[in-house]
């Protein structure tokens, strides 16, 4: 089936159906970015202790390796989720925005539309849900379905073209060109995202991109303003919390899935790993 095999999927947030999110649950997934699209009602969400009022013709951008707890949602709260594999939307994104306004979105998320904007948005989303599910029920043969995944491909790539052009539409910002250190800097979050579980020396990273250590760090800190310990930190620890407060997985489990010896040894690592994260911070 087509729409199995999207890089996007889509949860919708309807009053009829008021056990889609729960106040209080996580909302985000670890390693994906998304956004939502709030139709009707209030929606309160919070990202690193700060809040965000989300109210009807808003939209909420959350990058990957961040926790979005949803508050409280209005009885008549209803909007649409997308989330995207970081796969597919990384190249797509790379190719426009620099690291500084990638870095600027993830604190700033959440613009207020135009109606012009609003009424644009609601047809690019029901062109792709529908031709999605148009394609799903179609008995095709092998060529057509790979022709047709890579075409609903190519409109996901636009509608994601559409949802930048609009942030920064609401959100101006001078253009900075791409240089070798945003390049460095966004093939060392690729690596991060793909062997964090396994990797999570800096020197490592480092000798990915044939760089002394020392210079990588400088690096990363002078484009992001974390260090690459930071950044390494940061990951663990986020999906250590989204997988504490949003699975049903013992600590064993967590451990195991995190690729930490023993149990003990997870809860002794994350206590440091804290401990580390406060004292670069």
């Amino acid at each position: 089936m087509v729409g199995q095999q999207m890089p996007f999927q889509f949860t919708v947030l309807s009053s009829s159906d008021p056990h889609t999110f729960k106040d209080g649950q996580i909302i985000s997934t670890f390693n994906k970015c998304g956004f939502f699209f709030c139709r009707r009602g209030n929606v309160e969400v919070s990202l690193e202790d700060k809040l965000f009022q989300i109210k009807p013709g808003d939209v909420y951008i959350y990058m990957a390796s961040t926790l979005v707890h949803l508050l409280h949602k209005s009885e008549d709260a209803e909007g649409i989720m997308v989330e995207v594999d970081l796969d597919y939307i990384i190249p797509i994104v790379n190719r426009v925005i620099n690291v500084e306004n990638q870095l600027f979105m993830r604190k700033h998320p959440c613009i207020s539309l135009s109606d012009k904007q609003r009424i644009h948005l609601e047809y690019l989303l029901d062109n792709l849900q529908e031709r999605i599910g148009a394609e799903d029920v179609l008995e095709v043969n092998l060529q057509q379905q790979r022709l047709t995944l890579e075409l609903i491909k190519s409109m996901g790539q636009t509608f994601c073209y559409e949802i930048l052009n609009m942030y920064f539409a609401n959100q101006p910002m001078q253009p900075l060109p791409q240089n070798k250190k945003d390049v460095i800097f966004q093939n060392f979050m690729l690596a991060l995202f793909r062997l964090y579980r396994k990797e999570r020396d800096v020197a490592y990273y480092a000798k990915m991109q044939h760089i002394t250590p020392r210079y990588f760090s400088t690096i990363i800190k002078e484009k992001s303003g974390n260090s690459a310990l930071q950044w390494i930190v940061q990951m663990v620890i986020t999906e250590a919390k989204q997988l504490l407060e949003g699975s049903d997985l013992s600590i064993k489990e967590i451990a195991n899935q995190l690729n930490f010896p023993t149990q003990s040894f997870f809860g002794n690592i994350l206590n440091h790993l804290k401990n580390i994260h406060l004292n670069i911070l």
